[in-house]
């Protein structure tokens, strides 16, 4: 080989790496899938840290069942799951850090028979455990009239879900198969649970919150409700109890404490050991930096003291101290 085309090939690799570490090219992948109720944050952060970095990132959902299963077996860099992580996860290598909070709510059709008093009274956290678990069967026992065609129809989730499992827990000592053996169909996501909502008027369910609202205004999704919980049980919503007419609201009660845990939870980000290099750093910055994104996209903020926390825990590569 001659010494002109050995030297062409050095030129050309160098120039290749100067455009790389200046932004020219991708030079690093991270791969993320897992809970859907952190999907869309997700997303937002992917896109603004791309704009500062090259890296590409790919974000996928599946719930949070499939992300733990993906980052315990190498699949993916990073799992995002909607529920505590379990201790035999933890044994398998799974470590996990907090990066922000939201919740679960219940939901109906817009036309639901009896939607004036579900608004006006809300539910109990006994009448939703009686309607999820078939103890109630018809909307007319709900808001004590007298209905026709008022079968209740409960839709839950099918796939590995976080919100299923926290809303389980929310109604009671249950798991996510107790809601689906009483279900009358179970859906794959979110958003399908929503359409399906959408599309029968006696029916009920339960989601994360940024799909029960619009993310232009703020407004609820075309075609279903959230349903207020009565959290003091005296059958009225009280002026104090009453903060689902948009998302900023009920994110501020979430964030005050008001909205309970569970349903409200903490959203976490998952490896296999310590993050990667190039993981690290992104979850670095989605605890820093990232952070301005979380509020006006309906997420709740962790307090200072706790985002601290989590970034002394990821430099660690563990949770202890």
């Amino acid at each position: 080989m001659g010494k002109k085309l050995v030297f062409c090939m050095i030129v050309a690799v160098i120039v290749t790496l100067l455009w790389s570490n200046c932004g020219g090219g991708r030079s690093d992948t991270i791969r993320i899938s897992g809970a859907w109720a952190l999907y869309p944050m997700m997303q937002v952060w992917a896109d603004e840290y791309r704009r500062i970095k090259p890296v590409d990132i790919e974000v996928g959902g599946g719930g949070a069942g499939k992300g733990m299963s993906d980052v315990l077996n190498g699949q993916v860099d990073i799992a995002m799951c909607s529920r505590p992580i379990r201790e035999e996860e933890m044994k398998l290598g799974a470590f996990y850090l907090a990066v922000t909070k939201d919740a679960v709510i219940a939901l109906v059709n817009a036309e639901n028979p009896v939607l004036p008093q579900l608004m006006s009274r809300g539910l109990s956290r006994e009448t939703l455990k009686a309607v999820f678990m078939k103890k109630v069967l018809r909307w007319g026992e709900v808001g004590h009239r007298e209905l026709t065609g008022d079968s209740i129809v409960v839709y839950g989730r099918a796939d590995a879900s976080g919100a299923a499992q926290v809303w389980a827990r929310f109604l009671g000592d249950y798991s996510q198969s107790d809601i689906q053996d009483q279900a009358d169909a179970n859906f794959s996501g979110d958003q399908a649970l929503c359409n399906g909502i959408k599309n029968n008027r006696n029916a009920i369910g339960f989601c994360n919150i940024n799909y029960a609202y619009n993310i232009e205004d703020d407004g609820y999704a075309d075609g279903i409700r959230p349903v207020p919980v009565d959290l003091d049980e005296n059958g009225i919503l009280d002026p104090d109890e009453n903060f689902y007419a948009n998302r900023s609201l009920l994110v501020q009660n979430i964030t005050l404490g008001v909205y309970p845990s569970p349903p409200a939870r903490l959203e976490y980000l998952v490896s296999r050991g310590p993050f990667s290099p190039t993981a690290r750093e992104f979850v670095r910055w989605i605890l820093t930096d990232g952070q301005a994104f979380v509020s006006g996209n309906g997420y709740v903020n962790l307090p200072a003291v706790q985002l601290q926390q989590e970034i002394e825990y990821l430099q660690k590569g563990a949770r202890h101290r």
